[in-house]
């Protein structure tokens, strides 16, 4: 700082500091009344965390109900419900599956569609024509074709692969309809990819495009191997002339198919699976159509009697 010559020891006046701060800002007295923060108060925020809760409660509820109705059951086991709301369980899967694994040989051969393949495998422990791991196209189109076909043409191919039994299901009689009916119509494809001139899908319609079972089904569908399964004594669980097919909601025909190259081995309780013996082949070298008409006294008519000839000692 400069010092007074003449007065050296006088003290030297303050200078005025030039200050750089911004002025002080005045303080507002604080309000007395309560600070409000958002829109809507605690209450209304509790209310909506509480139905959001119960919502996500319900749906998991539903969940777990809904799992453990169509998905926790095995398949083998359906559930049904009565009118009066009662639940009931089938069992014919377990049923048909326990009777070949008891009555049967166990090298006895099972031709059936190849849903069930696994299920008669592990079940039944019998071994069947095709399951569900069979990637040859053409062993599934033989089944298809042997299930297509008449019994005259299905059967020399069931027995040059040696099946003894053949299983079909059938859910006409208490509206099951993942049944072989609903699924023939790809059995009937896949055999006609192979063999063409054999199978034929236009067989299987009427003149107007129509998949029939009842008194229109065309004759190769009615003369079919699958048709003659499903339907064989069908009839008998109706009073006359009242058959019907409750899944494809037909009236089937008054007189039912007959079989001769195979007999019915098992029907399960609610006639879900049906399963069918193949026939030895005839002593006598006849098919089986024929001994079957000699057995049923329909021989053929002889104008006159032959004598007997006897032997001269």
């Amino acid at each position: 700082e400069p010092v007074d010559p003449e007065n050296p020891t006088a003290p030297t006046p303050a200078t005025p500091a030039t200050s750089t701060e911004h002025p002080a800002t005045p303080v507002t007295p604080r309000s007395t009344t309560a600070k409000t923060t958002g829109v809507f108060g605690i209450d209304t925020r509790l209310a909506v965390v509480f139905n959001t809760f119960f919502l996500l409660l319900i749906f998991v509820v539903h969940c777990t109900w809904t799992t453990s109705h169509a998905y926790s059951s095995p398949s083998v086991v359906l559930a049904s419900r009565g009118p009066d709301g009662s639940s009931s369980v089938i069992d014919d899967f377990r049923e048909a599956y326990y009777w070949l694994r008891q009555n049967t040989p166990q090298d006895a051969v099972v031709m059936s569609w190849w849903d069930y393949g696994y299920q008669i495998a592990g079940m039944a422990d019998r071994p069947t024509l095709v399951d569900n791991n069979t990637w040859n196209n053409t062993h599934i189109a033989t089944v298809g074709k042997a299930f297509a076909s008449s019994e005259e043409v299905a059967y020399p191919l069931l027995k040059k692969h040696d099946v003894s039994y053949v299983l079909v299901l059938l859910g006409s009689l208490i509206q099951y309809s993942g049944d072989d009916l609903n699924k023939f119509l790809w059995m009937i494809r896949i055999a006609s990819g192979v063999w063409p001139d054999e199978v034929k899908e236009a067989d299987f319609f009427t003149s107007r495009g129509e998949f029939k079972v009842d008194d229109q089904a065309t004759k190769t569908m009615s003369e079919s191997l699958m048709y003659k399964m499903s339907y064989y004594r069908f009839n008998e669980l109706f009073p006359p002339g009242q058959a019907a097919d409750r899944v494809r909601n037909q009236k089937l025909p008054t007189v039912g198919p007959t079989l001769d190259y195979f007999d019915e081995a098992f029907t399960s309780e609610n006639w879900i699976v049906r399963i069918y013996a193949v026939r030895k082949d005839d002593e006598l070298g006849r098919d089986h159509k024929t001994a079957n008409a000699f057995d049923a006294g329909k021989k053929r008519k002889k104008g006159r009697i032959a004598k007997r000839r006897f032997a001269l000692e």
